[in-house]
């Protein structure tokens, strides 16, 4: 499949099935949502003078947070159903459809850029790192959220989940799909949410997951190499996000856009 193909085939996906989980509680309750370090890095840098781009803000989590702080926020997805989501919870944004592979930015536009769990469903996640890189200041901080390699969730969606994706594409598959996994995921997650999880949710996470079109994982190694080929030096790191790890990137003064 070409790389444009396969960015179609995810614009379909998160159309029909966006990354949304959030109750109307989960909305009101936003921050308590958030991602550990990334709360982190907003209470330490983020604040209402100074803009931030956030490349692939899905159906809004972070986005509504931020709004709630009052930080101004760019919201760029490729996905018109998310944005639709995401609009509605933070009608004060601005929002922009996009690919993260070719931002409608200038080189050095922000000082603070966020990408949280997004490179690696672009049929290119290293052109998307640069393209993070090509509108950040010099100066700038760069929050990132990306699958880790050395995580149980790389065997399950390449090993059990090439089957349920091949299984996902046959009509009789999809129903037998509907008819036992999902409701399985459901009750797993109903359980771990302790009784908040609600079907739609659970769908939706089970889509994400295991359905996507694309996911890629990635070593520290890996993306703190691309960091430097970026001009991005690492001031934080946690390694403990889930099935992500987390960095967060200062580009140099004086780097040259790529």
């Amino acid at each position: 499949m070409s790389k444009s193909d396969l960015q179609q085939e995810t614009v379909t996906h998160y159309d029909d099935f966006p990354f949304d989980f959030l109750t109307a509680e989960d909305e009101r309750n936003i921050e308590q949502l958030q991602p550990a370090p990334f709360f982190r890095f907003a209470n330490q840098y983020l604040d209402p003078q100074t803009p931030v781009a956030e490349i692939g803000c899905g159906p809004g989590r972070a986005t509504l947070f931020m709004a709630n702080r009052n930080i101004p926020v760019v919201a760029i997805d490729i996905s018109f159903g998310s944005l639709q989501l995401a609009r509605r919870r933070a009608p004060g944004s601005l929002f922009v459809r996009a690919s993260n592979l070719d931002l409608p930015m200038r080189d050095a536009s922000f000082a603070r850029v966020v990408s949280d769990g997004v490179i690696h469903h672009t049929p290119d996640a290293w052109r998307s790192f640069c393209e993070l890189a090509r509108v950040l200041c010099p100066g700038g901080l760069l929050y990132l959220g990306v699958y880790r390699r050395r995580r149980y969730y790389y065997y399950l969606y390449t090993w059990l989940g090439g089957p349920v994706r091949w299984l996902e594409r046959q009509q009789w598959g999809n129903i037998l799909i509907h008819l036992t996994l999902l409701p399985l995921y459901y009750l797993v997650h109903k359980v771990k949410s302790r009784g908040k999880r609600t079907w739609r949710g659970a769908k939706n996470f089970f889509y994400d997951y295991i359905i996507t079109p694309q996911a890629t994982f990635h070593t520290r190694e890996e993306i703190e190499m691309w960091g430097q080929r970026n001009a991005l030096e690492l001031v934080d790191y946690d390694e403990h996000v889930g099935n992500v790890h987390a960095f967060v990137f200062r580009k140099l003064p004086g780097a040259e856009p790529r």
